[in-house]
């Protein structure tokens, strides 16, 4: 994970061609220290996605420009555009999930994921409609 700051951010822009990761995190801020486990996993599943970090005690402009309000703060983004942001703490699951699905067709017009619908559960449905069935017919005939 690389540091960047107000002096080497457009260096560091310039640099960059494809994906790439922004952490906005505070020293004095506990669920921050606790992220660097999830992105040390981070860089080894994905070694072509360059990683930042930024503190925003050093560096509150950037944090500003940003639109940085609570650390951990993570910006997924792709030239000089943000694609997507957390705040919080994340799991490596959902920073992956963007990372796989960043390239949807859904995600690209509407800058959302789409979400998966729920499929009924048949199974469940019927068994309940059996059961009150039973106990209807119990009910009805004593």
């Amino acid at each position: 994970m690389k540091n960047l700051n107000a002096e080497n951010f457009e260096v560091c822009m310039a640099l960059e061609k494809g994906l790439f990761l922004l952490s906005f995190s505070s020293l004095t801020c506990g669920p921050c220290r606790s992220m660097e486990p999830v992105f040390a996993e981070f860089e080894k599943a994905n070694p072509k996605i360059s990683l930042y970090k930024v503190s925003v005690e050093e560096s509150p402009e950037l944090a500003a420009h940003f639109g940085v309000r609570g650390v951990p703060h993570i910006s997924f983004c792709e030239g000089r555009d943000v694609l997507y942001e957390f705040t919080g703490l994340t799991p490596l699951n959902d920073l992956q999930y963007v990372v796989d699905n960043i390239d949807d067709t859904h995600f690209r017009l509407y800058g959302e994921f789409k979400k998966m619908e729920k499929k009924t559960d048949w199974t469940f449905i019927l068994s309940i409609g059996a059961i009150v069935a039973v106990f209807a017919g119990l009910f009805i005939f004593t």
